[in-house]
């Protein structure tokens, strides 16, 4: 699972947080279990008006 997408990522989320807000850009924190039930988390950084499918 090394070059998951974000939209793949926010299908499988446990959990989706905003980490950090800087002016029109945001970091979104998201977190899953992998295959073996170890959890994962990374980080996604995005700009004002990208769009993300739920």
């Amino acid at each position: 699972m090394s070059n998951q997408t974000l939209s793949e990522l926010v299908k499988t989320a446990d959990k989706i947080t905003i980490d950090e807000i800087k002016g029109k850009k945001v970091i979104l924190k998201i977190s899953w279990f992998d295959v073996k039930g170890a959890k994962k988390t990374k980080k996604f950084l995005l700009n004002e008006k990208d769009k993300i499918e739920f």
